[in-house]
């Protein structure tokens, strides 16, 4: 077992799968849009996607302490079947066992990890499989694919707590991205905001509905005080709504890392 670590950029395409997939809640209309409930056919569409992307929560709160750390983390790469030498087409199998900040094991899933096997000197690579057991180790899984020297790198992407933050933002705050649009008539010119559903803390205000008629997707503007709907000229976004995590979550995602390791003879 091996315990290194460096920081690496993430692989965009590596695998991710659980061992296992837990039954979701009932589903509930995350969209903060009130009025479009989804019909009972979008509703089991809907069910059917989230269970498929469906990722382990952390068991509760942590300290900062005691979420994943690839440093402290540990990796081995496990003997081949039979334990003959490997060959091209073989398959290579690693095993991670994640660890807190204090060196102390996980003992559950969610982190966001990606695996590659590649080689600097061929200019070859090919990205790997990961499995979580839910317990707090993985395994990735590399198809053999040249002869010559190969490094295997597992990178955590974010830890499973930083998952957690990402779920809840993606899950209550649709808006956390706003769009604008130009209304113009004549000299006259007003900016609203605009997006697919518009906060609560705003009912009273009228809107300009510009839902696709074709598709049904929605979008809404907050109406100018003085021009008409139909003076919007263009559309344009208009930043990241600030303070949505706590600095506590923040810390979260400045703790990725990889174990780097282990070079292989072909």
């Amino acid at each position: 077992i091996f315990n290194t670590a460096s920081m690496l950029l993430q692989p965009q395409n590596s695998n991710h799968v659980l061992a296992q997939k837990e039954p979701l809640p009932p589903y509930n209309n995350h969209t903060i849009c009130s009025h479009l409930e989804p019909t009972p056919d979008e509703a089991l569409e809907d069910r059917a996607l989230l269970d498929d992307i469906v990722w382990p929560k952390p068991p509760g709160p942590t300290s900062l302490n005691q979420t994943s750390d690839p440093v402290h983390s540990l990796f081995a790469i496990l003997p081949s079947k039979g334990g003959r030498e490997r060959r091209v087409g073989d398959q290579l199998e690693a095993l991670v066992e994640m660890q807190d900040f204090q060196g102390r094991p996980k003992h559950y899933g969610g982190d966001f990890l990606v695996a590659r096997l590649h080689s600097p000197e061929l200019g070859a690579g090919v990205a790997g499989t990961v499995a979580d057991h839910l317990n707090g180790s993985y395994s990735a899984l590399f198809p053999l694919l040249w002869e010559g020297p190969a490094q295997v790198t597992i990178t955590m992407v974010h830890s499973s707590e930083a998952v957690a933050v990402l779920q809840r933002l993606r899950e209550q705050r649709s808006d956390r991205v706003f769009f604008q649009s130009l209304f113009r008539s004549g000299e006259l010119s007003e900016t609203s905001v605009c997006n697919m559903c518009l906060p609560h803390n705003r009912p009273q205000e009228p809107l300009c509905n510009y839902t696709d008629l074709h598709t049904g997707e929605p979008w809404y503007c907050l109406k100018p005080k003085r021009l008409s709907c139909d003076t919007r000229i263009n559309h344009f976004k208009g930043g990241y709504k600030k303070d949505l995590v706590t600095n506590k979550e923040a810390l979260l995602f400045q703790r990725s890392g990889a174990v780097p390791c282990f070079i292989l003879h072909l």
